[in-house]
């Protein structure tokens, strides 16, 4: 699947806020990212949380959720493909929208990211709020501060299929470990 290419004034006067849900309950959004939520007309999201998408239906009544567009193809990319399209179609039908997802909206959040670039090159008006990402919470728990040498970050299936270079003087971080090599959307796994 692919995405739909636009001009660069196809989405001029829209608006589109992407927003990290932080990796705790509502405890690590931030109330910017609260505000938008509440009173934005109309909301998308992708998260990994019942409690979270409760949550967020319980603020704004117009929230609808992107999973089903996860779980509907049996690759990832085409997956992230749809999910980017399917915000794409939505701004282009309602002119603002926000969007929230789990983490960071930004670190391995690859739809709401394509679609706010994409929307973006496209003449919307694109904010882009940083959430807690996982990593924020493994450099806390385990007290690391990853500018005394460094660090690398590797998706773990993309680290074999590429071979990577890895450098042992610096701390290594590998995303998706328990999903490695698993090209789809797997129900047991915690994507």
């Amino acid at each position: 699947m692919s995405v739909t290419s636009f001009s660069s004034n196809d989405f001029a006067g829209t608006s589109l806020v992407l927003v990290g849900s932080g990796i705790k309950f509502v405890a690590q959004l931030t109330i910017e990212a609260q505000t938008y939520l509440k009173q934005s007309p109309h909301v998308l999201y992708l998260l990994n949380e019942p409690a979270m998408e409760e949550w967020v239906k319980s603020v704004n009544p117009h929230a609808t959720s992107l999973q089903a567009w996860y779980e509907k193809f049996p690759s990832r990319a085409d997956s992230y493909a749809a999910i980017t399209q399917a915000i794409l179609d939505k701004l282009t039908a309602v002119q603002q929208l926000c969007v929230l997802v789990y983490g960071h909206p930004t670190v391995l959040a690859q739809s709401g990211l394509a679609a706010a670039k994409l929307a973006h090159a496209a003449g919307a008006e694109v904010k882009v709020l940083p959430g807690i990402s996982a990593i924020d919470c493994l450099f806390a728990d385990l007290m690391v501060d990853p500018g005394r040498a460094g660090c690398q970050f590797f998706e773990a299936t993309d680290l074999l299929v590429y071979q990577r270079s890895v450098n042992p003087s610096q701390h290594l971080v590998l995303w998706q470990a328990g999903v490695i090599g698993m090209w789809g959307y797997y129900d047991e796994h915690d994507n």
